[in-house]
C-alpha cells in the first residue's frame, strides 16, 4: 500500500494542534513552511518534541525529553502510524533536543536534498579561468572573471563573467549568469528539451526575473525606500524570489524534474496584471532607478498571481459543503486546549480537513500554521475563514449552534489578539 505522506503530514499537524501544542513545520531542506502538507518533520519547543515522518522508511517517528509526559501523544501517533501501515519509533533523550540536534538534522538533510538535486552531476572542475561541470552528453561552461583559487571552497561557482551549456556541438550562452538556471537547463537537454521550447524559455525567464527582483529588493532596503504603503510589494517581490529558486531547484533534480515542469506551465500562463496600480509613486526618489522599474513587471505578475489564488479560493468555498465539519468542531468541545489560540488553530485545520478542493485545504492549513505559531493573519485570511464558515452553515437548512459558537469564538478571538 503505498502512503500518502502528505495527507499523513496534515494529520501529524492536526494532531499536535489539538493537544494545544505550538508547532513549527518543517520541510525536508529544514525550511520552515506555511503548509502542513509539504512538511516533514514538526517541532515543538515546549515541551521539547520532534515528530519526523520519513516516507522512504515508511515511518513516523517522536523524539521526547525523559522528563515529558507524552504518553498521549505517543499512543495517538502510534495509533496513526498503525493505522496507515506505517512503522513507529520513539526515541527519549537527556537534556535538550533543540536547538542543535535540530541544526543537525536539517544539515543532513539538506545534504541529501542536494544530493538528489545534484545527481547525474559531475564535480565542478576545470582551469584558473574555466570551470566545467558535466551531465552525461550536457556540459555547463563557467568562464570566469578572475583565476580561480583552488584552496577556496565553492570558489568555482563565483566570479562567473558567463555559463554555456553545451550539448554535443551546439553550445548555448545562458542570459544570466545563474548556475541554477544553467543546471536546470542542462537537465532539461539532458531530458530531450531543448533551449528555446516552452520550458527552456521559461528557465531563461525566471532567471532573467530573480535578478531583477534581487536587485529591486535590496536597492529599496539599502536607500530606506520601504514603508507601509509599498512593504507589501517588496514582500511579493522577496516570495518571487524563493519561488523561482525552489523552481530551478527542482527543475534540477532528475526525481522531481516532471513535477516541476508542469508547475512552470502554470507560472508561463500569468499575465501582467494591467490594474491601475502606481507603482512608480510608491518607491520614487529625486528620480525612479532603473533597478526599480525593471521589478514592476515581476511583481505586477506576483500580483496577478496572488489575484488568480484569491479567486480560485473564492470559488472553491462557494462549491464546499463542508461535509463532517459540524462533527470534527464539535470534537473541539471536548479537548482540553492549552489556550484559546491554540483551540481555534485546531478548528481551523479541520475546517481544512474537511474542505474537498486540495487549494482551500492547503490555504486553511496554513492559516491554522500561522495561528498555532502567533503570526498575524491577513485580512484575506479572516475573510476566508469567514466565508468558510458561512457556506458550511447555508449547506445546511438550520444553522447549528456549534457554528454559531465557532464564529462568535473567533470574532472574540480576533478582538483579543488584535490579529488585523
Amino acid at each position: 500500500m503505498a502512503v500518502n505522506k502528505f495527507k499523513i503530514s496534515e494529520k501529524i499537524f492536526t494532531l499536535l494542534l489539538g493537544m494545544g501544542y505550538r508547532v513549527d513545520s518543517f520541510s525536508n531542506d529544514g525550511t520552515k513552511v506555511v503548509n502542513p502538507e509539504e512538511a516533514t518533520w514538526f517541532s515543538v519547543d515546549e515541551p521539547d518534541i520532534i515528530v519526523k515522518l520519513d516516507n522512504s522508511k515508511e515511518e513516523i517517528s517522536l523524539s521526547a525529553n525523559k522528563s515529558e509526559d507524552v504518553s498521549k501523544l505517543h499512543k495517538r501517533l502510534q495509533h496513526l502510524a498503525k493505522n496507515n501501515l506505517m512503522n513507529f519509533d520513539y526515541s527519549p533523550f537527556d537534556g535538550k533536543l533543540s536547538p542543535k540536534s535540530q541544526e543537525v538534522f536539517i544539515a543532513k538533510n539538506q545534504e541529501k536534498e542536494m544530493a538528489d538535486v545534484m545527481e547525474g552531476f559531475g564535480t565542478m572542475t576545470g582551469s584558473s579561468k574555466t570551470s566545467y561541470q558535466g551531465l552525461d552528453n550536457v556540459k555547463i561552461v563557467v568562464k570566469h572573471k578572475s583565476p580561480v583559487n583552488e584552496e577556496s571552497r565553492g570558489a568555482r561557482s563565483r566570479n562567473i563573467h558567463s555559463i554555456y551549456v553545451q550539448r554535443g556541438e551546439e553550445r548555448f550562452k545562458m542570459a544570466e549568469n545563474n548556475l541554477k538556471a544553467a543546471r536546470a537547463m542542462a537537465r532539461h537537454l539532458n531530458m530531450g528539451g531543448e533551449t528555446f521550447d516552452s520550458v527552456g524559455t521559461a528557465i531563461t525567464e525566471m532567471a532573467a526575473e530573480q535578478r531583477k527582483l534581487q536587485e529591486f529588493t535590496r536597492y529599496v532596503n539599502n536607500r530606506g525606500l520601504v514603508n507601509e504603503t509599498n512593504e507589501e510589494y517588496v514582500i511579493l517581490a522577496k516570495e518571487n524570489i524563493s519561488n523561482i529558486k525552489n523552481t530551478l531547484d527542482r527543475l534540477c533534480g532528475v526525481k522531481t524534474y516532471a513535477n516541476a515542469v508542469e508547475s512552470i506551465q502554470d507560472m508561463a500562463n500569468v499575465e501582467i496584471l494591467e490594474d491601475d496600480i502606481d507603482l512608480e509613486s510608491k518607491f520614487t526618489e529625486t528620480h525612479l532607478d532603473d533597478r526599480v522599474v525593471n521589478a514592476f513587471d515581476g511583481i505586477k505578475r506576483s500580483l496577478g498571481r496572488q489575484q488568480n489564488f484569491r479567486q480560485a479560493i473564492q470559488t472553491a468555498i462557494k462549491n464546499e459543503t463542508f461535509e463532517n465539519l459540524k462533527n470534527m468542531l464539535h470534537e473541539t468541545e471536548v479537548v482540553d486546549f492549552a489556550s484559546p489560540h491554540a483551540k481555534l488553530s485546531y478548528q481551523v485545520s479541520q475546517m481544512g480537513a474537511a474542505a474537498q478542493n486540495p487549494v482551500l485545504r492547503n490555504h486553511l492549513l496554513g492559516i491554522s500554521n500561522r495561528l498555532s505559531t502567533g503570526k498575524s493573519l491577513e485580512q484575506f485570511d479572516y475573510d476566508t475563514i469567514k466565508s468558510c464558515l458561512l457556506s458550511a452553515k447555508e449547506a445546511r437548512v438550520q444553522p447549528t449552534s456549534t457554528f454559531d459558537n465557532v464564529a462568535e469564538s473567533y470574532s472574540k478571538f480576533i478582538e483579543s489578539f488584535d490579529i488585523l
